[in-house]
Formats: C-alpha cells, sequence, structure tokens
C-alpha cells in the first residue's frame, strides 16, 4: 500500500508570491512556508517510489530462491545475499525519508508565527493546517517504525533459509511474523493516508481564507 502525499494548490504558492503590505507579507511568507514542506514532501516521495521499485525485485527474487532445492545451496546463498543487498537499499531509503520528514517538521514549526501576526480568520486556519500537519508527521514516524521492523523480521527470514539445518516451521514462523507485520504497517498507512486528506482539505480552507 502506497502513501498519499501533499497536494499543495500551485494558485496559493503562485498568489502569496506576488504579496506587498504587511497582510500580504504574512501570506508571502506561508507560500514560502508551503513551498519548503512541498520541497520536502517531493524528496518522501521520490524515496517511496525507489522503495516500491525494491520491494517488487526483493519479492520476485524471494519467490525464486525458496524455491531452489537443497542440492543449489550456492545459488540460495547467493539469492539471499541479493536479498539482504536489497533490503539495505531500503534502508537507507528509509534514512533519507526519516530526514526530509524532519526538514519539514521544522518548516511547520514555523506556522506559530505566522499564525500569531494574522487576523481572526486566518489565524484559525493556519492553526488548523498546523495541527493536521503534525498530527500527520507523527502518524509518519509510526510508519517508519513499523517499517523498520518489517526490515528487521525479513532480514530474520533471510539468514533462516541460508541454515544448514533450519526447520521447515522456523521458515513458516518467520515467514507468518513478516506478514503479520506487514498488515500493521498497511493498517498504519491507511491511517495516515487519511492523516493526508485532512491536511489537504485544511489546505484549500487555507487558501480560501487568504484570498477572501
Amino acid at each position: 500500500m502506497q502513501k498519499i502525499f501533499l497536494i499543495i494548490p500551485m494558485c496559493i504558492l503562485l498568489f502569496a508570491s506576488g504579496c506587498t503590505g504587511e497582510k500580504d507579507q504574512m501570506q508571502k511568507e506561508l507560500g514560502s512556508i508551503l513551498a519548503d514542506i512541498q520541497t520536502y514532501e517531493k524528496k518522501v516521495s521520490e524515496s517511496e517510489n525507489q522503495l516500491a521499485s525494491l520491494e517488487k525485485k526483493e519479492q520476485i527474487l524471494f519467490g525464486k530462491t525458496v524455491d531452489f532445492g537443497i542440492e543449489e545451496r550456492e545459488l540460495v546463498e547467493s539469492g539471499v545475499s541479493k536479498l539482504e543487498t536489497y533490503l539495505e537499499e531500503r534502508r537507507q531509503l528509509i534514512v533519507v525519508e526519516q530526514d526530509a520528514v524532519a526538514e519539514a517538521k521544522g518548516s511547520v514549526e514555523r506556522l506559530t508565527d505566522l499564525q500569531e501576526g494574522t487576523g481572526d480568520e486566518g489565524a484559525k486556519s493556519v492553526a488548523k493546517l498546523k495541527t493536521a500537519l503534525v498530527k500527520r508527521y507523527e502518524l509518519h514516524t509510526e510508519v517508519i517504525e513499523l517499517y523498520e521492523e518489517l526490515l528487521n523480521r525479513q532480514s530474520a527470514l533471510y539468514e533462516l533459509l541460508i541454515e544448514e539445518n533450519v526447520k521447515r516451521v522456523e521458515l513458516e514462523e518467520a515467514a507468518g511474523a513478516v506478514n503479520k507485520q506487514r498488515t500493521k504497517l498497511e493498517d498504519a498507512i491507511r491511517v495516515f493516508n487519511q492523516s493526508t486528506l485532512e491536511v489537504n482539505s485544511a489546505l484549500k480552507e487555507t487558501q480560501q481564507t487568504e484570498t477572501e
């Protein structure tokens, strides 16, 4: 299941970029903050696309590797080695994603000062937007933690594949643990995606307020 990303309307960015005066300066700052967030969101989206590609390759290779017989041990070891390489690449992409989210959080905090420098209606819409963004990034952290645990469980399964005296029940238990963790991750992503829709809604509301 893929994550849904923010849809920051270009019209609000373009509107804010041509502003002058005190109120217009606030709108310009809002546009700057949203532009920064959009930049970080793009980094996360690019990471997600690469993760999806690696996961697909890894899944195909895993299927081939587990089909090898006992007499094809070298092929199993070669397959596991490549699986672990894919897994490590995914770990690195997760770090990139975490860094991008941390930067986005910093931009979100700038909304506090913006909220204090605008009128009642504007302050409400900005506060709602900030609350939605904070919630979304907190949920993203939970998703990442679950994903990291999924990587750990997959790594444990791969290691069992090359153990000489591994029992079938051990492999089944390890595979079951992977599937159970994947289900938890999918549930968390579903909640995360709902929060993204809430942010997109808040963005539209902010746009309407600032253009009135």
